[in-house]
């Protein structure tokens, strides 16, 4: 059985049923003018607009050079539904009988988190460490703290017990946000706090236990980020979200070169919607992996290890930010993953802390799993001065990246990118002259 995304071109059924978040309203349609022999609609998957893809079919809407209204414009225009085919023979009578209402058959392999203390079990430092690292005293004493600033955290949910939680999202529709045990997702909410204390936190339970490993199929994914799309419509404003998942093996995937491919395909509905949601002003970041030469996580394909091998997909997107790990030591850990990417050569973009004693969750919180987050929340804290109207995306990664510390001294590498995240410099970058003068005699005045 081969388990697929297939994007469709608008009908109103399928506008409904994205709307109710139902597969009802569409059934009977997607039975009688969609199906053919051999495949199924999965039911318990409903269809999710997808403004991006349909906007790079459209020559039109192609040449704009506005990304945002280009997708704001593509709104609607297709849709993504889950199948399950019998063989491939199945998929090709899709796309041949029904061309007029098929986009494209996409790839749905299987994604995971990225946690694992591999490189030694041993915790380097701890979060006080990491604060003092990043420069989060010159956050502090700007009150950046990311208040009112949204950090989703799309992962395996948040213990609201623990961090709290304003609002979230779930495959589940009976989830409450905030009501997951303690695991890897309030590992990742809690570092992602270290240098944003207050801000708002968004429990995107995107990924579930299953045979005590958190698994999803990256057609949740398109779900969960549809869902962002919908709360950046509804409430424009700073949304920062946070990624320490992906892809471990690429036999999942199609083939490279493939139209089905996901991890070298920017045309894939996933890569799409992670531009469309760029476009609208959001700061992305995912994890590098875990799939290092030195010791990679032992799920990570054997083709899938090491430079230029092991950034994968979404996390080599050239539009998001990709974080690899070091120690407070400035030590990389040997499990992060090395560029380049599929997607964009210059991956990782820069690396943060991680392998550290901090949310209790785990002994440490290691992996990229935890450097994401951590680099998320250095992002969330300028945020709450520097509005993505005042800073595009685009920018602010940009600022981070000229601003990294670089540790080996020669610039960009596949191993760091351009350094180790560095919040007191990216402010520096940031301030208004007037102000940064303010900061300067006040700290002359404090060693006099």
């Amino acid at each position: 059985m081969l388990q697929r995304i297939v994007v469709l071109r608008k009908k109103e059924e399928l506008q409904e049923a994205a709307r109710t978040r139902s597969i009802a309203p569409a059934q009977s349609m997607l039975a009688h003018q969609i199906q053919v022999r051999g495949l199924q609609f999965d039911d318990k998957y409903h269809p999710v607009s997808l403004p991006g893809l349909a906007a790079t079919r459209d020559p039109g809407m192609a040449r704009s050079t506005n990304y945002r209204d280009m997708y704001k414009a593509s709104l609607g225009a297709a849709f993504g539904v889950r199948i399950v085919a019998d063989d491939e023979e199945a998929l090709q009578r899709l796309l041949h009988d029904r061309k007029d209402e098929v986009v494209g058959i996409y790839a749905d392999p299987a994604i995971s988190i990225f946690p694992a203390p591999y490189c030694g079990r041993a915790a380097v430092g701890k979060t006080s460490d990491v604060a003092n690292k990043l420069g989060v005293r010159t956050l502090q004493r700007e009150n950046l703290t990311g208040k009112k600033v949204r950090v989703a955290i799309v992962d395996t949910g948040v213990n609201g017990a623990l961090i709290p939680v304003a609002g979230g999202w779930s495959p589940n529709p009976t989830y409450v946000p905030g009501t997951s045990p303690s695991a890897h997702g309030t590992m990742v909410a809690f570092d992602s706090r270290i240098a944003a204390p207050e801000a708002a936190i968004l429990d995107y339970a995107l990924l579930r236990s299953e045979n005590d490993s958190w698994t999803a199929f990256l057609s949740d994914a398109i779900t969960a980020y549809a869902d962002l799309i919908d709360l950046l419509t509804r409430a424009p404003g700073a949304l920062v979200v946070n990624n320490s998942w992906g892809m471990y093996n690429r036999a999942d995937d199609a083939p490279i070169g493939s139209p089905e491919n996901y991890s070298a395909n920017l045309e894939h509905p996933f890569n799409q919607i992670i531009r469309t949601l760029v476009s609208m002003g959001a700061d992305v970041f995912f994890a590098a992996g875990n799939c290092g030469a030195h010791c990679p996580d032992q799920r990570c394909g054997a083709n899938d290890r090491g430079p230029g091998a092991s950034i994968h997909g979404a996390n080599s997107h050239p539009d998001v930010i990709t974080v690899a790990a070091v120690t407070v030591n400035d030590r990389r850990l040997g499990y992060s993953s090395q560029g380049p990417g599929g997607l964009h050569q210059r991956k990782p973009d820069l690396a943060a802390y991680s392998h550290f004693a901090g949310s209790g969750v785990y002994p440490a919180d290691t992996g990229t799993s935890a450097a994401c987050p951590v680099a998320a929340g250095v992002a969330a804290a300028l945020r709450q001065k520097f509005s993505p109207s005042k800073v595009p995306p685009a920018q602010l990664k940009g600022i981070l990246q000229r601003t990294a510390i670089d540790l080996e001294g020669d610039g960009w590498d596949y191993d760091l990118g351009y350094g180790v995240i560095n919040a007191n410099a990216a402010w520096k970058n940031l301030a208004p002259a007037p102000q940064m003068a303010k900061v300067e005699r006040t700290a002359r005045a404090r060693v006099a």
